[in-house]
């Protein structure tokens, strides 16, 4: 009877080393990272729609510079997500799916508005994101990247407002855009 006892509670020991020994991270930083890398890749699936489709010129460029932002940042994130053993997804969740689709079936003005009030609305997300890890996180190598990308996120913000503003101007004020 005693060895049933010691071999049940070995076992369980090992199955509970085993369990947290794959759970590095705890659950807000892997929920962190999991948003952070499906916003990351949204950003960039966006930003190759408007370098496309973009009506104006500078929302061609803003564009043309999520994609290479994001495109280093998600590098960085898959690199640090693989050292936590955190499995990042391939594509894009259900909500995200649809919003690229909902940008994806709308032509030109209309498609630089909605892109860049996308912007706004996903860098204030991301912002309040990446703070919140930052402030929160158990994580010390996750706090201290998320800490450090808020700046450039902040600086697409206030690129993304400006940008909307022009987009959304008179007609009138298009034309002195083109």
């Amino acid at each position: 009877m005693k060895t049933i006892i010691v071999w049940a509670s070995c076992f369980t020991t090992v199955i509970m080393l085993a369990a947290l020994s794959g759970l590095r991270l705890e659950s807000p930083d892997q929920e962190f990272v999991l948003k952070a890398a499906e916003g990351g890749m949204l950003e960039v699936q966006l930003g190759n729609l408007a370098a496309k489709n973009g009506v104006s010129p500078k929302v061609k460029e803003y564009g043309k510079m999520m994609v290479k932002d994001h495109t280093k940042v998600n590098d960085e994130l898959k690199a640090l997500a693989k050292k936590k053993q955190v499995q990042i997804p391939a594509g894009l969740g259900k909500a995200a799916k649809q919003q690229y689709d909902s940008l994806a079936a709308m032509k030109g003005e209309p498609f630089d508005m909605l892109y860049m009030n996308m912007m706004i609305a996903s860098h204030e997300q991301t912002i309040g994101l990446f703070q919140t890890e930052s402030n929160k996180g158990q994580d010390n190598e996750l706090k201290s990247w998320a800490d450090a990308k808020i700046p450039a996120l902040k600086h697409h913000l206030e690129m993304a407002e400006e940008l909307f503003k022009h987009s959304s101007n008179s007609p009138a004020s298009h034309k002195s855009h083109k």
